[in-house]
């Protein structure tokens, strides 16, 4: 009886020292879909995911649960089969969908920019009203907005941003609409600030970091731009939050002035008025910049952004940097799509990988700039 006990006893230890998968709950520490291309993750109400992106050519939508099992894949919509052009003037057809929202009624509100033509370019942005299982219910077009990123407004309704503005009721309605496009000013990110304001980073005359904020209306509250050297050249911010106190950051590239010129990332900390706090720049032996900003916590930010150009040997990096300006840890690696954090408190890593489907690793925060991750 003794001897049995002791095995029972041993077995108990051995099950309750096994190692749980990344993010516990079961969830697996690496997933792989059957798709060519990412294009955005979206976080649903059930802790899920919305992935979309192009398999063989058609646009293709995923659902998972939060242990990320597939719900439904849906690539039948009328406005998803992408056409490649054989060449210089051939027609072609691609849509990328930039964001998407979940309402309260569970259906989803998904923004999709369409480039079509062939010796002339065209801009479409389509917002598409899905139901919970992934079906079309109404769509609606909006010609000659090539929109890059979409907000949800405190009087429930859209701002689709790109070339230009349109504010939509939340029934979609249009309510206005303001041309972006300046030959000065280019603004390339926006995001929501603070009492229902806007707020955009870009570049001025293509040399100097911009940032702007606007009111709801779209109202110019604050206009200001980033002049670090006497000969700044290719600045620009490419995205951008606003902190605790009001103020903003604002991380991008900058250009040294002097052989050889190599772009190098660059981060700026104002106050809620838009004057400088501090600027941190940073580069690599080739040029770099940043360009996501993953997490914003407890003062501490990790940052996204890629080493080489596409042509070269690229390599994405991550930076992780407090509010003071701090650099508290760093890491470089081959090349990745996105890094995104789940709101089960792990990051996600996209990735390609060598069979033409795209990798989801899981990665806890602890292990992040950790090597081979």
């Amino acid at each position: 009886m003794k001897k049995l006990i002791l095995i029972c006893a041993a077995s108990v230890l051995l099950f309750s020292c096994r190692k749980e998968p990344s993010g516990s709950n079961n969830i697996p520490s690496d997933i792989t879909f059957q798709l060519n291309r990412v294009d955005n993750i979206f976080f649903t109400g059930d802790n899920g995911l919305l992935i979309s992106g192009v398999n063989n050519l058609k646009y293709t939508l995923i659902k998972t649960n939060s242990n990320f099992g597939i719900l439904w894949t849906k690539n039948n919509y009328e406005w998803g089969d992408i056409v490649l052009g054989s060449g210089w003037g051939s027609s072609f057809y691609s849509i990328q969908m930039v964001k998407a929202f979940q309402r309260s009624d569970g259906m989803y509100v998904c923004i999709g920019t369409i480039m079509q033509g062939g010796d002339v370019v065209y801009y479409t942005t389509l917002v598409i009203i899905l139901n919970q299982d992934g079906n079309q219910i109404r769509k609606y077009q909006f010609d000659d907005l090539a929109a890059s990123n979409a907000l949800q407004t405190v009087d429930g309704g859209y701002i689709l941003f790109g070339n230009k503005l349109i504010k939509l009721d939340g029934n979609f309605n249009q309510q206005w609409e303001k041309n972006l496009l300046d030959n000065n000013y280019f603004q390339y990110q926006i995001v929501s600030a603070s009492e229902g304001e806007f707020a955009t980073t870009g570049s001025y005359n293509g040399e100097q970091v911009l940032l702007k904020k606007y009111d709801q209306d779209w109202n110019e509250l604050l206009s200001s731009v980033y002049k670090h050297t006497n000969s700044p050249f290719e600045e620009a911010g490419f995205n951008l939050i606003q902190l605790t106190d009001k103020g903003f950051l604002i991380i991008g590239r900058s250009g040294k002035s002097f052989v050889p010129n190599i772009i190098e990332c660059q981060i700026i900390r104002t106050d809620a008025e838009g004057d400088t706090i501090w600027t941190k720049r940073f580069g690599y032996p080739t040029n770099s910049w940043l360009e996501n900003i993953v997490t914003y916590d407890n003062d501490e930010l990790v940052l996204q952004g890629s080493i080489g150009f596409p042509d070269e040997n690229q390599k994405s990096v991550l930076v992780k940097i407090n509010t003071d300006g701090q650099i508290l840890d760093s890491i470089s690696s081959e090349k990745f799509q996105m890094m995104v954090y789940s709101p089960l408190m792990f990051y996600i890593k996209v990735q390609n990988n060598d069979a033409g489907d795209i990798n989801f690793s899981l990665i806890e925060p602890n292990k992040l700039f950790t090597k081979n991750n």
